[in-house]
């Protein structure tokens, strides 16, 4: 099977705070499962321009540019101006441009016709872009994997089937750490912790059990991660990078007051230091389980408040 190339571009938030981009770095590391190579272009820490990535494109050759992209008026913007960058690269064949995340997901149909994007992932990512790779390197083209859509030759915007959901999220290989600047990460301060506090980012589940009206989301249900899980990356990250604190990034870390007292018990017990913190729900937020998770290091809870 041929090796492709991929390019991830973390395009620029226009903003000197950068956030870790926990699902590029997963589709990052299946990517490379796969077999195939994957380099970042870190606009957003570096501050590159488009200027700057077409004159780079011009000199390397990728056979995919990935973005990643969730947001707004600003990041639809943006999309456009790193479009029109690899365009204007003029290399004899052109990068295929493959898109995802909550911004193109929604409305595939756009993306594809307005931003001349050829293929749009919709849902989970970590299966389908495997997939994606194995029929683009044995067929030249994608069309038959499960949760993309795309152009066909009557230029009709196709949705394939949904990709079904990773059930046991335990087997989904870490996040590709290694190909960011994770020094630039960690030390962008937690909220709750210590000013001298190394942070990661991190997710303890996926999905969300509730449906709160502001909250837009288009999986249903919520698969938790295992706390054996959860603490052999925290420890692999303290071990590589010194993290004293961790973020949970996941939409409700507090699912079920069982699970939340589940996870502070194996926390407690573990080997590791480090303080954190979650999203939660007041409607769990009692004085036995916020003590649970204050004695498990937690210092922090985000609520969502409709």
């Amino acid at each position: 099977m041929k090796k492709l190339s991929f390019l991830f571009v973390i395009y620029d938030n226009g903003s000197p705070i950068s956030y870790f981009p926990l699902g590029a770095a997963y589709i990052a590391s299946a990517i490379r499962d796969a077999g195939h190579n994957v380099e970042i272009y870190n606009q957003d820490i570096y501050h590159y321009s488009e200027e700057q990535l077409t004159a780079y494109l011009r000199e390397h050759c990728y056979d995919i540019v990935g973005l990643s992209v969730c947001g707004g008026a600003y990041q639809h913007d943006k999309v456009k101006k790193i479009y029109d960058a690899i365009s204007y690269s003029g290399v004899r064949e052109l990068p295929q441009i493959w898109m995802g995340g909550h911004l193109a997901a929604p409305e595939p149909e756009y993306f594809l016709k307005y931003m001349n994007a050829d293929l749009i992932f919709i849902g989970e990512g970590e299966i389908t872009v495997k997939n994606a790779l194995t029929e683009l390197a044995e067929t030249g083209k994608v069309e038959k994997t499960a949760g993309i859509a795309f152009l066909n030759e009557d230029g009709k915007c196709i949705i394939n089937q949904p990709q079904p959901l990773i059930e046991n999220i335990d087997e989904i290989t870490f996040p590709a750490y290694d190909l960011f600047p994770m020094e630039h990460y960690v030390l962008r301060p937690g909220n709750g912790c210590a000013s001298t506090a190394r942070t990661a980012y991190m997710l303890s589940g996926r999905g969300c059990i509730f449906k709160c009206n502001f909250c837009y989301r288009m999986d249903k249900g919520f698969r938790a991660r295992s706390a054996e899980s959860i603490l052999s990356e925290i420890r692999l990250l303290q071990e590589r990078y010194k993290i004293t604190h961790v973020n949970f990034q996941d939409e409700l870390l507090m699912s079920s007051k069982d699970r939340t007292i589940a996870l502070c018990k194996a926390f407690k017990e573990s080997e590791l230091q480090f303080t954190w913190e979650c999203n939660g729900r007041l409607n769990f937020a009692d004085n036995e389980i916020l003590s649970q998770m204050r004695e498990a290091g937690c210092v922090f809870i985000n609520y969502g408040v409709e």
